[in-house]
């Protein structure tokens, strides 16, 4: 597909590539960097499309329009999610957007209303994405259902946090009732052609994990795990989301086989992506940075030019740096800083290019 028309600052994109993603989660250095907004605010999604959408997460737009999405946004991959929003409860805010509450799943006797969603509509999307994509040089990344995440959510995250302490045997039963679909998701998922997998781990702040480390050997790492080891059969990358402070983790995550880290919180200048980069840059894809809460949103767009230009020159070599903002695309941020970051990246490479005479 043509994607010359998606363009700002008067330079056509450069084509998208999947192989630039998986060259970074591989640790191989090219001559750019991959670039990979996973979600947008539907404003932005309306802004990038240039027409009304409906107030979902990008992810659960129709086939055609999340593609066109990725292509308009400069990305290299497709992000596909399904979320389970198991005993969720949900309000709307005025401008229609859907946000979490609170889990409404408290007690055992709760769990006597888990009914797991059918697969078929999981089959249906991939098909279409998968169609939608045909042609266009875009991969596929499929955001899977965490058990401990299903189950945090549903139990609402301060009472899931107490039940941990006080009932952690209810949490435990929590989990089993929910794993089978949730692999079975991921079996189903690992039998189509998508390229990566990305699961979401430890929920972190800025300061921190919010669990121990034995709490995360119970409750979290040994879902992980299982998935992983279903992805490494099938020979496809996982890659680990998780926000805040994980600095202290990372060892942990490259020993269980996580092929790259995102969004990469800056966490008010306690986590350096520079210094992770000279730590375990050659053992695992850095993913994101672009601070959210800093430039992206406060900066001026020759400012985010700037810092994007900045982490890519110093995070590319050696491979393994994708960039992307240190959360996802938000209201908050401005198009212009949005297209300020795709921009600068796309620069990059075409400097690259002109100093290796090609």
């Amino acid at each position: 597909m043509n994607t010359k028309h998606f363009q700002t600052g008067g330079a056509p994109l450069r084509s998208p590539d999947k192989h630039r993603y998986l060259a970074a989660l591989r640790l191989v250095e090219t001559d750019g960097v991959s670039f990979q907004e996973n979600e947008f605010d539907s404003a932005m999604v309306a802004h990038l499309l240039g027409r009304s959408v409906p107030r979902v997460r990008s992810f659960e737009l129709p086939a055609r329009d999340l593609v066109e999405l990725a292509l308009r946004a400069g990305n290299d991959m497709v992000y596909l999610a399904h979320i389970w929003e198991l005993g969720r409860h949900n309000v709307f805010d005025k401008d229609g957007r859907k946000h979490y509450q609170d889990g409404t799943m408290k007690t055992r006797a709760d769990l006597k209303r888990i009914v797991p969603p059918p697969l078929a509509a999981i089959r249906r999307a991939l098909d279409e994405t998968l169609s939608a994509m045909q042609g266009t040089g875009l991969g596929l990344i499929y955001a899977l259902n965490p058990v401990p995440f299903i189950v945090t959510t549903a139990v609402g995250y301060e009472d899931y946090y107490i039940a941990l302490a006080a009932d952690p045997d209810f949490i435990l039963e929590f989990q089993k009732a929910v794993a089978e679909y949730c692999f079975q998701q991921a079996e189903l998922v690992l039998s189509y052609p998508v390229d990566a997998l990305q699961i979401g781990l430890v929920l972190c702040s800025k300061q921190g994990p919010m669990m121990s480390r034995s709490m995360m050997e119970q409750f979290e790492f040994p879902y992980a795990r299982k998935v992983l080891a279903m992805a490494r059969a099938k020979g496809c990358p996982v890659t680990l989301h998780t926000d805040g402070y994980i600095a202290d983790l990372i060892p942990t995550f490259i020993e269980m086989g996580f092929a790259a880290l995102n969004p990469l919180e800056p966490c008010d200048g306690r986590q350096d992506i520079y210094e992770l980069k000279r730590r375990c840059g050659d053992r695992i894809a850095l993913h994101g940075n672009i601070d959210l809460a800093g430039v992206l949103v406060q900066g001026a767009p020759d400012e985010v030019a700037a810092d994007v230009s900045d982490h890519c020159a110093r995070l590319s070599v050696g491979g393994g740096y994708l960039c992307a903002s240190s959360h996802n695309i938000t209201e908050a941020v401005p198009p212009a800083n949005f297209y300020a970051m795709r921009d600068a990246v796309h620069a990059f490479e075409a400097k690259i290019k002109i100093k290796n005479g090609y």
